[in-house]
Formats: structure tokens, sequence, C-alpha cells
């Protein structure tokens, strides 16, 4: 264990909601699993007050001018500003690993030489996919290692057997926006109102972001089966005993940005199965000929509606699907992730 051991960690921390911010936390608590010293630099922090700017980027200097690691987590945009920063301290890219966040790197670099040529001299390039890797290596990157957006498998929840005739619990667990896919599931549900022989609950957990929040809530007010669940606190909760109540995860989503999304690899953790768009690299997280889940293809809300018909109707069908959803797990066990933090 390297006790003694310190590691920079440039990235944005809670305050505000979001993957990235989720992910930074989760890595500074695997630092920690394995005696590694965590020195948080939160250049969030740099827009809730800009007072605070000079601070944190004497903070940053400081980490460039030690010794020890430096690790980004932190979005694209983000990371190229104090990529050209760090140039002026071209020893320190030795010890810099990015964490890369989503699944859009690879066409980021590619637009920018300049950005490419830092990316492509630092230690380590830490995706999350297996096709973002593919990509990089085709651009000369040989820095390049898979961390998939882990999470520990500790409280993982075997999957509920699906009871015959019983009502479907569906759920939605992620930023409540249009880039998500929130719209696609209102057409579902209206869809699903108009099979009377399906019976079904559907409950959201999330962030509502404002420029949906009037149209989402007119949406819950006028929907029986439909709940929203506020915003979860998995401080306080566990995230997988939660999700294991349900069998459906929905994930319509339709942002272009997505690497590993982490409610995906929750959902495995908590034996659910998935319905998911075919967004960037779905396909390579739920492998529908290894029985993980359903991926759709172009028209979300009728597909969505199909499948659910077809697990009311085959129940089944349904638990071999939240089984194989579990059985995927140890692909994005933390666990197996640890020597290469120690490594660092």
């Amino acid at each position: 264990m390297n006790i003694n051991k310190e590691v920079y960690v440039i990235g944005v921390y809670p305050p505000p909601y979001g993957g990235a911010t989720v992910k930074c936390e989760l890595f500074c608590k695997m630092l920690k699993n394995v005696g590694i010293i965590a020195n948080r630099i939160d250049i969030y922090e740099a827009s809730r007050n800009k007072t605070k700017i000079i601070g944190i980027l004497k903070m940053c200097i400081k980490a460039y001018k030690s010794n020890n690691p430096v690790v980004y987590c932190l979005d694209s945009k983000r990371l190229r500003v104090m990529v050209f920063l760090q140039r002026m301290f071209k020893k320190s890219f030795a010890n810099t690993t990015i964490l890369v966040i989503g699944g859009i790197f690879h066409e980021t670099v590619a637009e920018h030489p300049a950005f490419e040529k830092c990316m492509k001299s630092v230690n380590g390039v830490w995706v999350e996919t297996e096709g973002m890797k593919e990509n990089l290596l085709k651009s000369g990157f040989e820095n390049v290692e898979i961390f998939p957006n882990p999470k520990s498998q500790i409280g993982n929840c075997y999957p509920q057997n699906a009871q015959k005739n019983k009502e479907l619990k569906l759920v939605y667990f992620s930023q409540i926006s249009r880039e998500k896919g929130v719209e696609e599931i209102i057409k579902l549900v209206g869809l699903l109102n108009n099979k009377t022989e399906i019976s079904y609950k559907l409950d959201f957990y999330g962030h509502i972001v404002p420029e949906v929040k009037d149209e989402f809530d007119k949406f819950i007010n006028n929907s029986l089966n439909v709940n929203y669940c506020g915003i979860f606190d998995s401080t306080k909760s566990s995230v997988y005993k939660k999700l294991n109540e349900y069998d459906i995860l929905l994930f319509p989503t339709r942002w272009k940005g997505e690497g590993v999304p982490g409610i995906l690899v929750e959902a495995k953790m908590a034996g659910v199965a998935v319905i998911a768009s075919p967004m960037n690299f779905n396909k390579e997280i739920v492998c529908e000929n290894m029985n993980e889940g359903f991926i759709l293809e172009k028209e979300y809300p009728q597909e969505m509606l199909n499948i659910i018909e077809r697990c009311y109707k085959d129940r089944d069908l349904l638990d071999r699907m939240k089984m194989g959803s579990y059985q995927s797990r140890k692909r994005y066990a933390l666990e197996e992730y640890e020597d290469m933090i120690e490594k660092l």
C-alpha cells in the first residue's frame, strides 16, 4: 500500500449534478482504498466564485511542479484549457493521467492537433470503452488503457424473480432532460396507456433541468401510473438496493457525449434488465447477444413499448435479461482495477 503517496486530482466535485462529478468523487475514494492521498483541486469552484480563480491556478501550478502524479477528471473543454496551461511545465506530462469523461474524446483530439500532441505525451489516457481505445490507437496513441467507469461490487443485489401477472416495475434514473430521453418516455407512457392489458408503474429519479420542468411537472400530474421520486441521495441509501426493486431500467438517451453511463453499470450491480438507445458505445455495454438487455434502433417509444409488452407476457425472458445484466457486472467491478490505481 502506498501510504505516503499523494496524487493531485484536478476535476469537478459536487455540486453540480452529473457523471463527471460522480466519477471524480468515486476515483478519490478508490485512491483512499489503496492508501493514496487525493489532493483535490476543484475547477468548478472558479465558476461558483470568480475570486477563487487565482488560488485554483496556483494550486494547479503547485501540482505540476511537484513530483507527484496528476490526474485530470474533466470534460474535454475544461481539460483543453488546463492542459494548455500545463504546457509551461512539460516535464509534468510524464506524471499525468487523463481520466476521460464521456464518449467523444477521440473526436475532440482529432479536431485539435495541438491538444492531441499533448495527449500523446502524457503518462496515460484512460478511456471508458474498447471502441474509444481502438479509435485512439488508429490515431497513433500508445498510452491508452481501459477504465470503464467501474463501480464497487460491495452491496450488489441478486435479481428478483419477475412474478407472472404482476405489474412491471419500470424506472428512469438519470438527469431529466431532452438529451437524456425524457420526451421519449413521455411518448412511451402515452402508448402504454393505450395497452390496457399491460399493468405497470414507472418511477423517475433525477435532477430536472429547467427547460423541461413545466412540461415534466404537467406530465407527472396527469399520469396515474407515473411518479417523480426526487434526486436519489446515494450517501444515505444504496443505489443498488433501490434499483433492485425494479424490473427494467429505461435509458433512451440521445446525448452524443455518452461514454459508459454510470447508471448502466449500477443497473448491472442491481440485477435489473435494461432498455437502452444505441448512442455511442451502449451496444458495447449492454450486449444483446449475451442477454444483458435490449438496444433500441430508431423509433424509441414504439420499440420500448414492444419490448415491455414482450417482457410482460414472457417473464422467463425478463428473468434471463435480469440475470444476464447481473452476471455482466464483473466487467465493471471497481475491485478489478485497483492495480491500475496503485501503479499511478
